[in-house]
């Protein structure tokens, strides 16, 4: 199948994307964590529930950043793949979608 200019684009999409969700979850991770670390220095004997509940909110955030971690990587090979393909057709060999491309991909491999 022949790499198209639109595949390179829609899958750059895809990597930006989960690069800033997973931004966002780290940093959600990092919040979740400061309010844990409040509410259980906070915490009497009767306000246990607050304490499990922020413990739920950070394994959560812990847990989308690992998903998004998993969903960032198998785009980011899906792009590779796509890359190897369109370097191979000489019409894109020069197109700026594809220096785009490697660019976005550069940044995801930084992550």
């Amino acid at each position: 199948m022949a790499t198209t200019p639109k595949q390179l684009k829609i899958k750059v999409g895809v990597v930006r994307r989960y690069q800033k969700e997973l931004a966002l979850y780290r940093a959600e991770v990092v919040e979740n964590q400061r309010k844990l670390e409040s509410v259980t220095a906070q915490a009497t004997e009767g306000e246990p529930w607050d304490v499990k509940n922020a413990s739920n909110l950070v394994r959560e955030s812990e847990n989308m950043v690992r998903d998004t971690t998993t969903r960032l990587e198998r785009a980011t090979g899906e792009l590779e793949d796509l890359l190897t393909s369109a370097k191979r057709n000489v019409e894109l060999d020069q197109d700026q979608d594809l220096r785009e491309a490697e660019a976005v991909l550069a940044a995801a491999s930084n992550a």
